[in-house]
């Protein structure tokens, strides 16, 4: 047994969201047995390793942490596998690939943290899928999150608090969002000058040169998620403000070449709420265009070394789309002009093109 196993057992019992006391239940043991375990005052007995393996929902190599490694570098292959999988095979057979995956490589933080991605894209790409089948996906992506955040992997733990946070406030679990927010540090520095610096004094300028470009691409999406926030009909009810707002998301989209063509569906919501219903319709038209054309490249003279783009890529994925299309069909926001042959004809669009199995 490893010197942490200690911590590991707590690490474990957290993620399923269990108590000391619940944990000593399963095993018939004394909650004051099992905090020692993980203040390592003491081991557990020998008979009692498999069954809290078992209780603790893993195996006895991973709760002995002697289970074989997955390189950082082979997860991202793994998950663009699993999707391909999804495209061509369907919802269960990429599903089994990922648990097979999870079971395989059960302390792998990188691969739990991508996997909670994939089962987002699962729901994405299986919108049919079943009510119950979703709520097991979204449980099983807090429960990946929380073993990140016990675990206290710095490389993975503060996006895994913020998405935890996130899912607390979509299910109007305020308390618990406010709680995790809280765990999460008010102000970070911003290193990217002093990293431009040193790679400048060591006559480096690319690496100066990319450090900044870097930062400046997520320092945009950044602004352009605070816009999104201040045209929100909860944030900035006047839609006469609002469509002023959605004008300098434009301008940004223009100048950076981020996001081309997105600001049309902001503004079709913000028509809709000023009663510019023909303004609304043309911007749903450009909109769905947008994501059914090549992606915008990035402003060459701000992103050229930093952030590259595909000459000729898609400017949204399959399953991007896929939800674009249902939002069009449910959301009762654009309930008043689903009827109109224009709507008609955008939707038409993103059916062929997902017919067509465009990537």
């Amino acid at each position: 047994m490893k010197e942490n196993l200690g911590a590991h057992i707590a690490a474990l019992r957290k993620a399923k969201g269990m108590t000391q006391e619940q944990l000593a239940s399963a095993l018939g043991i004394s909650a004051p047995a099992v905090s020692k375990w993980e203040t390592e005052s003491s081991c557990p007995d020998i008979t009692l390793l498999c069954p809290l393996a078992r209780a603790l929902g893993t195996n006895l190599d991973t709760l002995l942490q002697f289970e074989e490694s997955l390189p950082d570098e082979q997860v991202a292959e793994h998950m663009n596998k699993i999707i391909e999988t999804g495209r061509e095979q369907g919802q269960e057979a990429a599903e089994e690939m990922l648990q097979k995956l999870l079971h395989q490589y059960p302390a792998s933080v990188p691969l739990k943290y991508n996997a909670s991605a994939v089962l987002t894209i699962f729901e994405m790409m299986f919108p049919s899928a079943s009510e119950e089948m979703k709520m097991q996906w979204k449980q099983q992506r807090k429960e990946l999150m929380e073993y990140i955040r016990v675990n206290g992997n710095p490389a993975y733990r503060g996006q895994a608090v913020l998405q935890l946070a996130s899912m607390a406030l979509a299910d109007e679990e305020l308390e618990t969002g406010e709680r995790l927010l809280k765990e999460l540090p008010e102000y970070t520095a911003d290193t990217t000058m002093l990293w431009a610096q040193l790679y400048l004094k060591r006559d480096e300028k690319d690496k100066a040169l990319e450090v900044i470009q870097k930062r400046l691409f997520t320092l945009v999406g950044q602004m352009q998620n605070c816009l999104l926030l201040l045209a929100d009909e909860k944030v900035q009810p006047d839609a006469e403000k609002g469509l002023e707002i959605c004008e300098v998301y434009r301008k940004m989209e223009e100048i950076f070449g981020c996001t081309g063509g997105m600001s049309d569906g902001i503004f079709a919501e913000v028509f809709l709420r000023a009663g510019e219903k023909e303004k609304a319709l043309d911007s749903i038209v450009r909109f769905v265009d947008a994501v059914t054309g090549q992606a915008m490249l990035p402003n060459p003279l701000l992103f050229s070394a930093a952030v590259k783009v595909k000459e000729g890529r898609e400017a949204a994925s399959k399953e991007m789309r896929q939800m674009i299309l249902e939002g069009l069909l449910t959301d009762e926001a654009v309930a008043e002009i689903r009827e109109d042959e224009r709507f008609q004809e955008a939707v038409n669009v993103l059916r062929d093109g997902l017919r067509r199995g465009a990537p």
